[in-house]
């Protein structure tokens, strides 16, 4: 069975990441509510929808219980990612990974379950650095 994947919010984080995916033959349906940017997904993932999610309604008619991955990228935005997190689990989807703008954000995503925050400066500060203690150890 063919793995899916959904992608809210296709920012510079979350259209990398459905970029990416789609290059592994993994199905992805990309979601925003900027048209410019579904309409740049749409080249590349199995379907782009423009949806707005704090349209409850039109975001849970969505087939979301078939995806096995969600990833919810709009830090920027905390209820709405809130709400997305939320609604992906409510709808059982299998693992849900979402993108953090701050420590507050991520205690709350944390309360509600969240299986993988992350909050990307973090992760490419300690990247930058354990590439430097390499360079450094390997001289």
């Amino acid at each position: 069975m063919k793995k899916q994947c959904i992608v809210v919010g296709l920012g510079w984080f979350g259209m990398n990441v459905a970029k990416r995916l789609s290059e592994e033959e993994i199905e992805v349906l990309a979601i925003d509510k900027d048209i410019a940017l579904v309409e740049k997904a749409s080249k590349f993932v199995t379907k782009a929808v423009c949806l707005d999610v704090s349209n409850a309604e039109a975001f849970e008619s969505l087939p979301l219980a078939e995806f096995d991955v969600g990833i919810v990228a709009m830090a920027e935005n905390i209820a709405m990612s809130v709400v997305s997190c939320l609604t992906l689990k409510e709808n059982n989807v299998s693992k849900i990974i979402a993108k953090v703008g701050d420590k507050n954000h991520r205690k709350v995503l944390e309360k509600i379950g969240v299986d993988e925050i992350i909050f990307p400066e973090e992760y490419l500060g300690l990247m930058i650095a354990d590439k430097i203690i390499h360079e450094f150890k390997s001289q």
